[in-house]
């Protein structure tokens, strides 16, 4: 049972962490930031590599093959290094972004690695989960760049609904394609508390915005946790039917 969860769990962390560190060096690079928001927009990198490498603790449990350990292992101490060093600056001061280029080409490698093992789903997994996660960075590092209070919630939600379309499509199709009948009735319970999250998730994702109220980060932990939720969910959905299939 644990190796099963741990088989669900890890790539949508490792995806949405992957993607929340390419988003945030975008940022970095390309966003109008005060030193003191660069810093702290920075710092919350380490909670990208907290996640990539509980991630990383997941995917032992989960058996992925030796080669993805090895690049998974060597991205995280090539990021988590940069990281923890940064935090021996004084005052506002950051490292230079090329300090995380080595990080970031491994991570997208590892990434790459996923997308091959889970298929183009994962690309929806990364958005939905990458969306919500850099959000939630972003607004305890209390930026100012409003116009990503608006965006990361859109595209997230695009992406969390583009999810569930192309898993009711998947079911649908392995169930017309396949030569043997079997029951999708099990099914109904489980995509029913997927598709449950992900609308509660962007309700509550949206609310500050519906009200015009300011952006908390217990509103984002709240909504990340749902989305993360529909996506270990979907997993699981995936799983049965390779295994009624099978």
């Amino acid at each position: 049972m644990t190796d099963m969860l741990s088989a669900r769990l890890f790539a949508p962390l490792a995806l949405t962490a992957i993607t929340a560190l390419g988003l945030l060096l975008w940022i970095l690079r390309n966003g109008d930031l005060c030193p003191g928001q660069r810093r702290r927009i920075s710092d919350g990198l380490l909670s990208v590599w907290a996640v990539f490498g509980l991630a990383l603790m997941l995917s032992v449990e989960a058996a992925v093959p030796s080669l993805m350990l090895w690049l998974g292992g060597s991205t995280l101490a090539s990021g988590l290094g940069a990281t923890l060093y940064q935090a021996r600056l004084a005052g506002k001061r950051s490292l230079p972004l090329s300090w995380h280029m080595l990080a970031l080409v491994l991570a997208l490698c590892y990434g790459l690695g996923l997308l091959l093992r889970e298929g183009p789903a994962a690309l929806l997994m990364a958005g939905a989960g990458g969306c919500v996660f850099t959000h939630l960075i972003m607004v305890r590092a209390k930026h100012r760049l409003q116009a990503f209070n608006l965006l990361l919630p859109l595209v997230g939600i695009a992406f969390a609904v583009g999810w569930m379309v192309l898993l009711l499509v998947q079911t649908l199709w392995l169930q017309y394609e396949s030569e043997v009948v079997f029951d999708t009735a099990h099914l109904i319970r489980p995509f029913v508390q997927m598709c449950a999250a992900v609308l509660l998730g962007a309700v509550i994702w949206l609310l500050p915005l519906l009200r015009k109220e300011q952006t908390r980060p217990p509103v984002i932990a709240v909504a990340a946790l749902l989305i993360l939720g529909a996506l270990t969910v979907g997993q699981s959905i995936i799983g049965q039917l390779s295994i009624n299939i099978g």
